[in-house]
């Protein structure tokens, strides 16, 4: 059951982002287009525990030099997370 957990999480915010409004949606799909350029960029694929992270620490106030030294993404990487 556990390992069915990530696909329920997605299936879940699926349905929530077809229930929002037309320019919330938008703002949905701009950021989630955002999260795989990032890996796309990467060619190693970052984990999503890791972007979920940045976002946190982001969130938090934590200082973007701290960021980058600390979890090895560029300026525009963690931009794009934010």
């Amino acid at each position: 059951m556990a390992a069915q957990e990530p696909i329920l999480k997605k299936a879940v915010d699926i349905l929530k982002a077809a229930s929002l409004d037309p320019e919330t949606r938008m703002q949905y799909e701009a950021r989630e287009k955002a999260l795989k350029d990032i890996v796309s960029i990467r060619g190693d694929g970052i984990e999503e525990g890791k972007i979920e992270m940045v976002r946190n620490l982001l969130k938090e106030g934590v200082d973007i030099q701290i960021i980058m030294r600390t979890s090895g993404l560029s300026r525009e990487e963690i931009e794009k997370v934010a």
